[in-house]
């Protein structure tokens, strides 16, 4: 497997990403940033202006896919702009395997957690609950079930920065 500037730039950037959420629970500012903008120069360094609206436009999707999600309140900004970044250095195309792959990940690992803890079928009347009110494009009332769910102390959170990370490896390892 032979990884160039972009797809190591991209495992730094999440692996270091993850080590900041899974112990703080936060992914400083610093991280996406410089992901952001290490993937606009790359992007342009092998593809010119192309490569640059390629970038530009992988972290508007990254941005806009978790953008919602961070609204309702189930989500960090750190997490939003982290996907945003690595929308920048992988372009829109492969951001929407990544997405994939973090979705179904993510999925796994709160099933795993509320199983563990107990709560699965909580979880999943929550989460039935919530996608119901935002198919129906009921912000507040979704707002206000994630809102309860998170003031809840029981709340199950993930450290949604690694299985971000975790989708974006996976995304490489499956492309090369």
């Amino acid at each position: 497997m032979r990884y160039g500037g972009l797809e190591i730039i991209l495992t730094i950037v999440v692996v270091v990403a993850a080590w900041h959420d899974i112990r703080t629970r936060h992914i400083p500012n610093w991280i996406p940033v410089s992901g952001a903008v290490l993937g606009l120069a790359l992007q342009m360094w092998h593809g010119g202006l192309q490569g640059g609206l390629t970038s530009i436009a992988g972290a508007a999707l990254g941005f806009g896919i978790f953008l919602p999600l961070y609204v309702l309140g189930g989500m960090g900004a750190g997490d939003v702009k982290l996907f945003s970044a690595v929308g920048a250095l992988v372009g829109p195309s492969a951001l929407i395997i990544v997405f994939v792959f973090t979705g179904l990940l993510g999925g796994l690992a709160a099933g795993v957690v509320a199983a563990w803890k107990g709560r699965l079928r909580h979880t999943l009347q929550q989460t039935g609950e919530l996608m119901f009110a935002a198919g129906k494009i009921q912000w507040e009332h979704a707002r206000a079930v994630t809102a309860a769910a998170g003031a809840n102390p029981n709340a199950l959170r993930l450290p949604y920065g690694a299985v971000i990370a975790a989708g974006a490896l996976l995304s490489l390892a499956v492309r090369h």
